[in-house]
């Protein structure tokens, strides 16, 4: 009787282990695959039309959000696919900047870029720069 409930104890440690493994995996935010800089996933976006109302839609590849004190300019951009956004950091403080997957802290008057294009992470809709502690743009994805 001992060796089989040794033996069930055993199976039930191996599946509470294979229960708390899945849960775990489960809970992990979006990752980049190991292979490429393109995440598995594409972020959703949050509305299918901005709140600021106008929007600019910059030309070229890059689209240039600046971070100023209080408001973002441009505060809604038109963005295609195809580009990718530079973040410049004119608050006069240390801020962190996500959209999708992405994130980084920027010093002031620092700047990034996500490489990325956005159709390679970001589904067709209105997404939010996020900046903590305030005041991000809104990136308007249209295919």
């Amino acid at each position: 009787m001992k060796a089989s409930s040794g033996r069930i104890l055993s199976i039930r440690w191996y599946a509470g282990l294979a229960l708390v493994a899945g849960l775990a995996a489960a809970c992990l935010p979006a990752t980049l695959e190991s292979d490429s800089a393109t995440p598995s996933v594409l972020a959703t976006p949050y509305s299918q039309e901005p709140a600021a109302g106008i929007c600019t839609e910059p030309k070229g590849n890059e689209v240039v959000m600046r971070l100023e004190p209080g408001i973002p300019d441009p505060r809604c951009a038109i963005v295609l696919p195809s580009q990718h956004l530079r973040v410049i950091n004119h608050n006069g403080a240390e801020v962190t900047v996500a959209l999708g997957p992405f994130s980084t802290a920027l010093p002031p008057n620092g700047e990034t870029v996500f490489d990325a294009q956005f159709g390679d992470y970001l589904m067709a809709g209105v997404h939010a720069l996020q900046v903590d502690p305030c005041c991000g743009g809104e990136l308007w994805l249209k295919e």
